[in-house]
């Protein structure tokens, strides 16, 4: 019985990681989609805003849950979490009173690369972290010491309390 349990799940892990490139391409089609449209200027503006609803509903999820929105490193941790589901090697670390939320490797970077965007990726995973935590708690801020598609060793994000 173990076996058979052991075989769906390494398919179910397979069929997820298969899943968060398919959603790569979709959003990589629609990205392009637009910018044949619009042109780039406006298809940027758009890509925020859809960086942004995704912060917003994020927000929102974890608000439904009843979590806690004083606790800064539990906030944090929501974001590896939501990190480490879509394939990106995520962690969280302490400096101070700061939390760290630090990504060693991120499929975002390549499939931006792959699409024809190299370095766009940070853009919107600004937006998605600052508004996902401003939508929680304005008690908070956010900033990016590091970007990965930048070249940097790591994408590295400041949770620290406003004062």
């Amino acid at each position: 019985m173990t076996e058979v349990n052991n075989d769906v799940m390494k398919k179910l892990e397979r069929d997820w990681r298969s899943m968060i490139f398919i959603s790569h391409d979709f959003f990589h089609r629609w990205r392009m989609v637009l910018e044949e449209k619009y042109g780039a200027e406006e298809t940027a503006d758009l890509v925020n805003r859809f960086w942004e609803s995704v912060g917003e509903g994020t927000a929102e999820s974890y608000l439904k849950r009843g979590r806690d929105t004083a606790n800064l490193e539990q906030i944090a941790m929501s974001f590896v979490r939501a990190s480490l589901v879509m394939g990106e090697n995520a962690r969280l670390a302490k400096d101070g009173d700061d939390i760290l939320v630090i990504h060693d490797a991120c499929p975002w970077i390549d499939s931006y690369k792959d699409y024809g965007a190299p370095g766009q990726c940070q853009e919107g995973c600004d937006k998605w972290f600052e508004t996902a935590l401003k939508t929680i708690s304005s008690d908070f801020s956010i900033q990016t010491d590091s970007c990965l598609a930048a070249g940097e060793s790591t994408c590295t994000r400041r949770y620290s309390k406003k004062n």
